[in-house]
């Protein structure tokens, strides 16, 4: 599954995440200016041999039709390709009309994002893919299977020089960075957490503002995208812990927590993180906070009463050894071992059967009395 967009008059403009692979909408690109460089290059050229891009033999390019000469995309390029799938067995998948991502931000499965920075623009190529260039060992349900090998038909239809985020106006930052949040998630969700790091990473630079701090005077258009981009930290700060890389991720909550201070997911897994560096007071003071805006959450009781339970296992480790250093135990005094046999003496047990065994004599003894006071 690749990001899918919409370009009208600049490539940076773009639609929803496309939700698989079916593609539905025509896109018109405005074409960037080049010079055109008449070349000697067959417009039909099938019978060209097989480029190994690696030397491997699991990323290969084969030239199908040349484009124009020294017109290539580079790292940060916005660009506009084609692209068909075909497995082994000749089905078709993955077929993408008009397909936007930016060049090395990760949007795109990294076959794709390794191979069109080597095509000319209007160029198109065959371009085999080994399954980790493609979807690797998860592949892409229902159509790719885990660990298959894919070949491209790829058109490079038009690319634009990358644009500094600062320099495009609210609402294109607002749709670039959205974009780039959401393929994020979908790398998380197949919990591929480095690939949706680098895409939130990405899209917080295009969510960000340097001119205004979060705040309730700021403009709307502003506080807007300052939301979103908040959204792409707390997301990536969730990214950053299922990797393990906690101080990173407490970097990221916190700038969360700085503008909105309550908000729950942030507090949450803020909470989570310094319980897993061994910080107990101070996760079970950040997920109180969380119950406290959400007490319903059945996630943050379970969690907060996990961070409980360490606390007082703590406790109890810490009084033991503190015991130990004074050389006394809890377990085993100096009367214990000195009186063994009077002190493990059943004597609650034996006082019980005595006192029964006096009542039952006495009623015995006096039954004729008694028989007598209850006529």
């Amino acid at each position: 599954m690749l990001h899918d967009g919409t370009a009208s008059g600049n490539l940076t403009t773009v639609t929803k995440t496309m939700p698989e692979v079916e593609q539905s909408k025509e896109v018109k690109v405005e074409k960037v200016e080049e010079v055109q460089v008449e070349v000697d290059c067959k417009t039909e050229v099938p019978d060209e041999e097989w480029i190994d891009v690696l030397g491997s033999g699991d990323l290969r390019k084969k030239v199908v039709k040349c484009g124009i000469v020294e017109s290539r995309p580079y790292k940060g390029s916005t660009v506009v390709i084609r692209a068909t799938g075909k497995l082994d067995d000749g089905k078709e998948v993955d077929i993408h009309e008009e397909l936007m991502f930016t060049v090395g931000d990760g949007e795109v499965i990294l076959g794709l994002d390794m191979i069109v920075p080597l095509m000319d623009k209007g160029e198109i190529a065959d371009v085999y893919m080994a399954s980790r260039f493609a979807y690797g060992t998860k592949g892409l349900p229902p159509d790719i299977l885990p660990e298959s090998s894919v070949t491209y038909r790829v058109e490079l239809v038009d690319f634009a020089p990358d644009e500094d985020p600062c320099s495009l106006p609210i609402a294109k930052r607002m749709v670039i960075g959205n974009r780039k949040r959401e393929r994020g998630n979908w790398w998380f969700n197949r919990e591929e957490y480095s690939m949706a790091i680098q895409c939130y990473s990405a899209a917080v630079d295009f969510l960000d503002d340097a001119e205004e701090e979060y705040g309730e005077n700021v403009r709307p258009e502003v506080k807007d995208i300052l939301v979103e981009r908040l959204k792409a930290l707390n997301n990536m700060g969730a990214a950053q812990m299922k990797i393990e890389a906690y101080d990173v991720a407490l970097k990221s909550l916190d700038a969360v927590l700085k503008c909105q201070p309550n908000n729950v997911k942030a507090l949450f897994r803020k909470g989570k993180v310094l319980g897993l560096q061994g910080n107990i007071k101070e996760s079970i003071y950040f997920l109180k906070k969380a119950l406290e805006l959400e007490p319903e959450s059945r996630l943050i009781h379970q969690e907060l009463a996990k961070m409980r339970e360490k606390a007082r296992t703590e406790a109890d480790s810490e009084k033991s050894l503190y015991r130990r250093m004074l050389g006394l135990t809890k377990d085993k005094t100096q009367s214990d071992t000195r009186y063994p046999v009077i002190k493990d003496f059943p004597w609650k047990t034996w006082f019980i059967t005595f006192v029964t065994l006096l009542v039952a004599l006495v009623a015995y003894r006096y039954q004729s009395l008694l028989y007598k006071l209850l006529l």
